[in-house]
């Protein structure tokens, strides 16, 4: 991922929702996947994006360094935050005059695990010894880290003066959109094939933007490749088959078995849905050929519709009701798809041979997508083609 995640919708939200958290005079973290949080690029991008907005919200972030081995969390938040020489302690620390009203950033994801659980207890004290003191009167920590590294505060990891925010249903088809938009433009013409292609990239990575991302770039439009091109996108690591079904997870944060397969990267929360990532499918192609169909289905048949409503109304003002209804021996409210096609067939076959190939065309797309079945590419292309030729 790039730093052009944190302009998208969901990630820019989350990055308000904590600096919100930060002015109430909170302490906060952001919790990561450990797929997430070893991902040095992301994390950096996070870490950056929240000290910009931290500055703009006038709360005088101070990234905490860890490159030194001596000391530990204690030590290095001290000196963040400009606490002078002198014995340490959490209280130290919180009623230092040079601390107060700053915010101690600390990326805790590169440490070694000794290091994290000393985090997570010195987090701790702080968290309860700044239950008693007002809010400008005293520094914030900000973390940005795995669970592993979070303050032990019961099971929901919450309190008065500390928020979790999970990056957990951060991402929604609107945000994968605007990401892989581009690329996807770059690579096929203004019409309805494009809107197919970023439909279908969507709901087959949904949450996985990473995916999503690759797949923009080098996916050449075939439903048929696309199972191939996931599976060479997937390390062998990545393969590991959540619980099937998924529990409800609709929550805030990921909890019980779930939790393990978010952390490997392999599920998420999408649009209020425990959904598994698609590389990480025991039925992998299943499900990308019914991720096809599906994004196929939620484009081109409202295109279709627009169609056939189009010729049927063309056929009953050029030929007459009457007339459709000689041939169809009964003319409901509604010319529906296979009607159409005889009618057309029938009256103006000899006369208009692109109408009635387009009809045919026309029926035989809106029948395959009824049974469940995703059109070729190559199908799309001579349906659309078929109708731009076409003046009514």
């Amino acid at each position: 991922m790039d730093d052009d995640i944190w302009r998208l919708p969901g990630p820019a939200r989350l990055i308000a929702e904590t600096v919100r958290e930060v002015n109430r005079g909170r302490h906060a973290a952001v919790v990561l996947p450990v797929v997430l949080g070893g991902d040095q690029d992301f994390v950096a991008g996070l870490v950056g994006a929240l000290s910009s907005a931290l500055w703009e919200a006038n709360e005088h972030p101070q990234q905490v360094a860890t490159e030194c081995d001596d000391g530990g969390p204690l030590v290095w938040l001290a000196q963040a935050l400009n606490v002078a020489d002198g014995p340490l302690s959490t209280a130290r620390i919180l009623d230092e005059p040079e601390a107060a009203g700053r915010t101690a950033v600390f990326d805790c994801t590169g440490l070694h695990p000794g290091h994290r659980r000393e985090v997570s207890a010195t987090v701790t004290r702080l968290v309860t010894e700044s239950r008693p003191r007002r809010a400008q009167d005293r520094p914030r920590v900000l973390l940005v880290c795995t669970r592993d590294a979070l303050p032990q505060l019961g099971d929901d990891h919450t309190d008065v003066t500390f928020e979790p925010l999970w990056w957990w249903g951060r991402l929604s088809r609107w945000d994968v959109a605007a990401r892989i938009h581009p690329a996807v433009e770059a690579r096929c013409a203004p019409g309805v094939l494009r809107e197919v292609r970023l439909e279908t990239l969507i709901e087959v990575c949904r949450w996985d933007l990473g995916l999503a991302v690759h797949l923009a770039e080098c996916w050449d439009g075939d439903p048929g490749s696309l199972s191939a091109l996931i599976a060479e996108a997937t390390p062998s690591s990545a393969v590991r088959p959540p619980p099937a079904p998924l529990p409800r997870n609709s929550g805030r944060r990921p909890t019980g078995e779930v939790v393990r397969h978010w952390d490997a990267g392999t599920v998420d929360l999408w649009h209020d849905e425990c959904v598994a990532a698609v590389r990480a499918l025991a039925s992998g192609a299943e499900a990308v050929s019914h991720a096809v169909w599906a994004a196929q289905a939620r484009v081109l048949l409202p295109w279709i519709e627009t169609r056939r409503q189009s010729v049927a109304a063309h056929l009953l003002q050029s030929r007459g009701r009457a007339a459709v209804q000689a041939v169809l021996g009964d003319l409901s409210e509604v010319l529906e798809v296979g009607p159409l096609h005889v009618a057309v067939t029938q009256l103006v076959g000899r006369s208009r041979p692109p109408l009635r190939d387009a009809v045919h065309l026309l029926r035989q797309a809106r029948n395959k997508l009824a049974h469940l079945q995703a059109l070729t590419t190559g199908e799309q292309r001579e349906l659309v083609a078929a109708f731009a030729r076409l003046t009514l």
